[in-house]
């Protein structure tokens, strides 16, 4: 049990919160493999007014969601009604997808590819976004999936998207011949005795006692979203420990959820299994459409911790999740890891350049004589080799994949998953031709909210992506160009899109 300094205490520091970040709301809990231990609500549903947040007030938890989806695919599994590791096909005879690297991918892609984020899809599809909701239905929306282009190779590695949970729940929909919300109630929600989860979109509405998303510069914020299965759920604190305690008792009914290719880090079958102030921990964080939520459990502990927000104007909640591990889960001595010992780099000149990850995310590579660093922003990291294409940073450890014959590699891979070779040249004066050398602007719910830009630059075309950074081109096809990234910028579209989004001539 807890005690009551360290209940004080969280109330206290959640007190703090709410006035530090003007968050409207706040419900947290703590709960074991089989009691709850602590749960409670902070603030009110909605921004100057509203009802008291309790432990039964309704948040929408957003990418939390595909925790509850995958758990729905492996009882459907266990009943036989869907396989891992059959081909999507079996199941969507209509689907077809396209890609630059495999001739037929939905051939190969699995509901084990959906689940992990390797089957190589970008994040948002054509129809329903988060970027642009719609009025279209679950169906539509996936349905939507066949109109986009893979980013990699099927199975090549973790590349976190929307789009696969989508999938992988339009396949329970269409195997079971009932709508999904009604699946998941019928073998999840209803056997857990979780009565106030739901992904259904209509019963959200109607229901009094839930909370309002906050999001700065949006006033009106959607409540029904087309990707029900990747966020669309709703739940309570109490009944998000009452699905923590689920899986800590679940055993090995859902232990291929858990499994991961790394040994204490990575992404299982829709969950993450990451460390919290060095407490293993499993679970899944999710924010969108006015709601920052994390759902985590400590397996060794028997510990899970429970934070839901309805506002996306803060960065606190996983922090607030990871302190109350530290604070509850009996401390152990961290294990010693004896890094693994340096060995002489081979040939460097191939691998320099410069690595992008989703929006902003770059760094470059530069080779110094015989030496290896890591630039990130203003920042250089010396680097240690273990192997003539792998390397470490303090304790990152990342390696060079996929080498053409000239030695140059296509990504960058690390524990987080991987950077895209992407080589943009110095600028050069522009050529005003068409679609290029123009803004565009992005929106967010029918607001603009960024600004992105095509170029051409010495025949050279360019995008800069409206989170940051510079992406080189390539033409694949007329009017279809795919990004050093593997998004997909078409312009035979009114407006163009890059990666299944609108761009808005400026």
């Amino acid at each position: 049990m807890l005690n009551k300094r360290v209940i004080a205490g969280l109330q206290r520091r959640v007190d703090g919160l709410l006035t530090q970040h003007q968050v409207p709301g706040i419900a947290v809990g703590i709960c074991d493999a089989s009691s709850m231990l602590w749960s409670a609500g902070f603030g009110s549903t909605r921004a100057g007014g509203g009802a008291p947040v309790t432990a039964e007030t309704m948040f929408g938890v957003q990418s939390c969601s595909k925790m509850y989806t995958a758990t729905a695919v492996l009882l459907a599994v266990r009943d036989g009604l869907v396989d891992l590791d059959v081909p999507i096909v079996e199941y969507l005879p209509e689907m077809r997808l396209n890609s630059s690297f495999d001739a037929r991918p939905e051939r190969l892609i699995t509901l084990r590819h959906l689940l992990n984020h390797t089957a190589g899809f970008t994040h948002e599809a054509p129809v329903g976004s988060n970027y642009a909701v719609g009025r279209e239905s679950f169906g539509a929306h996936c349905r939507s999936i066949a109109d986009t282009w893979l980013r990699f190779p099927v199975g090549h590695h973790f590349q976190y998207s929307n789009l696969g949970i989508d999938l992988a729940g339009y396949i329970l929909e269409r195997r079971s011949g009932v709508p999904f919300d009604r699946f998941v109630r019928r073998t999840v929600l209803e056997p857990l005795g979780l009565r106030r989860t739901t992904f259904n979109a209509a019963e959200i509405r109607r229901e009094k006692d839930r909370a309002i998303g906050h999001a700065s510069g949006h006033a009106h914020i959607p409540v029904r979203v087309p990707m029900v299965a990747a966020g669309g759920l709703y739940t309570s604190v109490n009944d998000a420990c009452r699905f923590i305690q689920f899986q800590l008792g679940s055993g090995a009914l859902l232990a291929e959820m858990h499994k991961v290719p790394g040994e204490d880090r990575g992404y299982g079958l829709g969950l993450a299994v990451t460390q919290a102030h060095g407490v293993p921990v499993r679970g899944h964080g999710g924010g969108g459409f006015g709601f920052l939520s994390d759902i985590y459990w400590a397996p060794d502990a028997s510990i899970g911790v429970v934070v839901l927000t309805n506002s996306t104007t803060h960065p606190f909640q996983w922090e607030l999740a990871a302190e109350i591990f530290r604070e509850v889960v009996p401390h152990r001595p961290a294990r010693k890891v004896t890094p693994p010992p340096e060995v002489a780099a081979g040939p460097l000149a191939g691998l320099a350049g410069n690595y992008s990850g989703s929006g902003s995310d770059q760094v470059t590579f530069a080779v110094e004589g015989d030496r290896g660093f890591l630039v990130r922003g203003e920042t250089r990291h010396p680097v240690r080799f273990l192997g003539p294409l792998e390397f470490m940073v303090e304790h990152e450890r990342f390696r060079f994949r996929d080498l053409d014959d000239a030695g140059h590699p296509a990504y960058l891979e690390d524990d987080g998953g991987v950077r895209y070779r992407n080589d943009v040249p110095a600028p050069a004066p522009a050529a005003a031709d068409g679609p290029w050398n123009r803004d565009y602007a992005v929106r967010v719910y029918g607001v603009r909210a960024a600004t992105a830009r095509l170029r051409k630059e010495n025949g050279v075309h360019l995008f800069d992506h409206w989170h940051g950074g510079t992406v080189r081109l390539r033409r694949h096809r007329p009017d279809l160009y795919i990004s050093a990234t593997g998004e997909a910028l078409d312009l035979t579209r009114t407006p163009p899109t890059y990666a299944n989004i609108h761009l808005h001539p400026l």
